[in-house]
């Protein structure tokens, strides 16, 4: 007598054990390997063929490779994840709008930078600080990393020439 393991890859219970009992076959499928060999090893129980350490050995080593095989694929999941949140943020990244420049009122800028309003339009006038503008006001303002430029210079009469 015999009990055989087979494996069919097209059918959804692709494990498959047969077994001859009273000159008649039989077939069971199962959707696990273990499922297949645990029930391979109870009928050879039934049928008097048994090695038993085999048995366990066998049953033990699918175990840990089904195990492997789940564990691989959970991995192969965390990277996809993983992938696809780095592209996410590459493309969140490339989504955001530059910071907005930090603006000075003319009469701020005139503080720090220690000079009057009116030479501090004589400058914008010729060029040396650049107009900035809202929309919705008619104040004029200057960015202020011009006017920290223009002090970090230390002398502004440099600027009026």
């Amino acid at each position: 007598m015999k009990v055989s393991y087979s494996f069919v890859a097209s059918r959804a219970s692709s494990h498959c054990i047969t077994w001859t009992y009273r000159q008649k076959r039989h077939r069971k499928y199962f959707r696990s390997r273990i499922d297949a060999v645990k029930f391979r090893n109870e009928k050879a129980r039934e049928l008097g063929i048994s090695d038993d350490f085999a048995i366990e050995n066998e049953i033990i080593f699918l175990a840990l490779s089904e195990i492997k095989e789940r564990l691989d694929s959970i991995d192969d999941r965390i990277d996809k994840l993983e992938s696809t949140a780095m592209a996410q943020e590459n493309y969140m990244d490339e989504l955001r709008k530059p910071p907005v420049p930090k603006i000075l009122r003319i009469s701020e800028a005139a503080k720090v930078l220690r000079v009057s309003q009116r030479k501090l339009y004589y400058l914008l006038k010729k060029g040396v600080f650049k107009r900035y503008k809202l929309p919705h006001t008619r104040t004029t303002f200057i960015k202020l990393d011009e006017v920290e430029k223009a002090v970090g210079q230390g002398d502004i009469g440099d600027l009026l020439r």
